[in-house]
This record gives C-alpha cells, structure tokens and sequence, in this order.
C-alpha cells in the first residue's frame, strides 16, 4: 500500500499511532527512524524528538553486533511479522539498561518509499509476572503439603507432587477423576454435603476426615479448600491445600490413652488411700471408727462448736460383766457381742454423729448438734436395741452395758470432756450396771 505519513497517523484529525498502546518507530530503507510515538519515552526513555533522523540499530544492545546485517537482510525481503513470534528481544533504554520488548514489523510504503512500522511492547509486566508465576509453580511443586485444584463439578485438573507422594496415585490417576476416589467410607453423606455446601457458597472449609490411599491404607488428612473466583467474581475452581497429619493424630490417640491410664491409676490409688485410711481409722470387728479417729473428732468438732455455738454430747459405754461373758463361754462370743453392739450403733446413730470403739469393751458415741437429753435418750436406745439383738443373734440374753453421758462445756478439751464422761459411766457401773448415767 503507498500512502504519505500523514494519511498514515491521522485519523479524523487525531494522529492514530498515539494512541497506540505500544510504543511504535516507522523506519525507512536505510534504517532511519522517521517517526516515535509518545510511548516510545515510556520503553525507552528516549523522546521523539530525540529519535528522530537517528539509525535503529542505537536503539539495539551491542552485543548483538550481526542486527544490521539482519535488518538489511529483513529489508530486502520485507513481511509481515507479528508479535508472539518466541523470539526473546531487548532494546536498549536510554539509560543504557536493556529492556525486554516483543516487537511487531508491518511493512509500508510511504510517499513511493518502502518503511517498515515497529510496534515495540515493554515486556517487563509480564517477564515480572511469569517470573512470579514460574517461582509460585516451583513453590507449589515443592511444598510439602498437597495442593490439589478441581474445577466446579469437583473434577481435578491439577496436583503437585506432594497430593501424588500423599495419596500413591499418580498425576494422570487424579486428574479427571474426582476427590470422592480417596474416600474412606468414614465419613457419612452430611459430612460431604456440608463440605461441599460451604465451599459452593464462597466460604472457606477447614477441617479433618479420614481418606485411603491408593494401596487401601487410612490417613489422616488435615484439609483447607478455598473457592478461586474469577474476573467477575464467580466462582470457577476450588483449590485444596492437604496435610497428612496421621502421625499427630496417632500420636495424640496414644497421648489421652496414656492419659486416661494414668487417670484410672490415680483413681485406683485415690481408692486404695481412701480404704488404707478407712482401715487405719476403723475397728475392724465392731465396723466402726477407732480410738484415733475420736481423738481427731473431737479436736476437730469442738473448735467447730465454739465457733458455731452449737452443742456436742459425747456419750461412753462399757459392756457389763464381759470377762464373765469371754471366760464362760470362750472369746468368739466375746467378738460376736462387740459385733453386734457395733452394729446397733452403725444403724442407731445419725449420719453426722461418731460412733468408735474406744478400746476393748467399751465405746464412745459423739453426738453434734445434741443436748445432754437427746444423749441420755440415745443410750437407753441402744441398751434396749442390744438386749434384743443379743436374745435374736443367739448370743444369749441378759447382755448389757452401762452408759456415761455428758453435754460439752465451753473452753473444755476433749481428753476432759472424755474424763467426765469416764466418770460418768463408772458411776452408772457403780450403780448396779445395765443402766445411764448423765451429768
């Protein structure tokens, strides 16, 4: 086509190459840039008018010394030649740096006088992109982690290395099927439709199921899928980032049964300190609590009652005539009466009273909370009790025993309290036995 460089560049009165989007030279026969755009300065940092009457070749890096010889070459046989074309080209910026460029030549003639049109793109934003892109891809190849991406449907276009290592299929196994090919059978639908729900509603799913390897064995998989949106806002892929976390959770299995072990072993001890104690502080025939436990009792009950200003009546028994009873008719009728007085007092006495058998035959009853009344009344109880368990048990009638039953008095301690309940019962002993004395 022969045209003038005005018909050329204008366009409705508006010169058509400025805007162009590229920067772009028209260059004659011998090589002589007859005319810049505007965006040349952006590629090059040259000016038009800089440009202008200079040899393209100054526009080319020295070390590529055969471009003239190339370009009179290109010259004598002119074509059109587009960008894209994979050649990797560099101009040289004003500043003496080079720059990528993918260039365009469309030859015309101008005024009857061949020229070629250079279009020139400043391909730095996309070396910088496909550099960044190229480091992402070696990241995502690299990365320990699996990473697989499935379109919309759920179909997988695309796994790393590490998806294949995690799961023993291949690239070309997974690419095409769909995830539902690792399933476990673990899992039931809800948990699948839930999953599936939150990713197709543009939320990001985190979470933990087990999957199974190409080779049928189970793993445990720590699992984020993200929905990828495209340029409008839609989404088009899900990406899933994976973690093979069965070691953890084997681990962590293993930690609360040990756990759980060491529980029951601390209850078992717990039980064991609580029976050693039980036995430690118990009558072992009459089942009810020892000399000790009273001692404890009554440092910790007084000081409780001065406190509170509550009563506490301690009574003492003695059974009667219990030599008699042992040498007559042997020591194991002796223990079945003190077992059966020990029980009339287990099953006679409130639970927040203290029955012990203070040593030998004889018996000591802490009643909290009672007045000396209410002790007096507990002891004639139980003499009646035991005369009936006596007569029933075959133990044999006529077993008795005698009671001292005192009220504690302010500031009194317990061995005093115990004296004036000793006291007590041998006046009762004194006075015939088989009877309660109070004071």
């Amino acid at each position: 086509m022969n045209t003038d460089l005005a018909s050329l560049t204008d366009l409705g009165g508006v010169n058509a190459l400025e805007l162009a989007p590229d920067g772009v030279i028209i260059v004659d026969a011998e090589g002589r840039i007859t005319y810049a755009n505007r965006n040349c300065q952006q590629v090059l940092g040259w000016t038009p008018e800089e440009l202008l009457g200079e040899c393209i070749d100054r526009l080319v890096p020295g070390r590529f010394p055969r471009h003239a010889a190339l370009r009179e070459k290109y010259t004598a046989t002119a074509s059109l030649r587009p960008m894209g074309a994979g050649l990797k080209l560099c101009a040289l910026h004003r500043s003496g740096a080079e720059v990528p460029v993918d260039i365009a030549l469309n030859p015309v003639m101008i005024a009857g006088v061949p020229h070629v049109v250079v279009a020139l793109r400043d391909m730095r934003p996309y070396r910088a992109a496909l550099h960044e892109l190229d480091m992402l891809s070696v990241a995502v190849d690299a990365a320990a982690g699996g990473v697989v991406i499935t379109d919309t449907e759920g179909v997988i276009t695309w796994v790393n290395p590490a998806a294949c290592r995690m799961t023993g299929y291949a690239a070309s196994e997974l690419v095409g099927s769909r995830p539902s090919l690792l399933k476990s059978g673990r899992h039931d639908p809800v948990f699948y439709q839930q999953l599936w729900e939150t990713v197709r509603s543009g939320a990001v799913w985190r979470g933990l199921m087990i999957n199974r390897t190409r080779s049928g064995s189970e793993y445990h998989e720590e699992q984020t899928i993200a929905p990828v949106r495209g340029a409008d806002g839609t989404i088009t892929h899900f990406i899933a980032i994976k973690q093979d976390v069965t070691e953890r959770v084997q681990a962590e299995a293993q930690l609360r049964e040990a756990r759980d072990q060491l529980t029951r072993h601390v209850a078992e001890v717990e039980r064991l300190h609580v029976e050693l104690r039980e036995q430690a502080l118990r009558d072992s025939l009459s089942g009810l609590y020892n000399r000790r436990y009273l001692d404890e009792t009554l440092i910790r009950e007084l000081a409780k009652a001065s406190w509170d200003r509550t009563p506490v009546t301690l009574v003492m028994l003695d059974l009667d005539h219990f030599k008699i009873l042992n040498d007559t008719h042997g020591h194991a009728a002796g223990d079945r009466v003190i077992a059966a007085l020990g029980g009339v007092l287990r099953r006679r006495t409130r639970m927040s009273d203290v029955a012990c058998r203070y040593g030998g035959e004889e018996f000591a009853v802490v009643l909290l909370g009672a007045e000396l009344q209410a002790g007096i009344n507990s002891a004639n109880d139980w003499r009646g009790q035991l005369g009936a368990v006596s007569r029933t048990d075959g133990i044999g009638g006529g077993v008795t025993f005698s009671a001292g039953v005192v009220q504690w008095r302010p500031g009194e301690t317990g061995q005093e309290l115990i004296a004036r309940a000793d006291a007590a019962l041998y006046r009762a002993k004194r006075a015939g036995r088989n009877t309660v004395v109070g004071e």
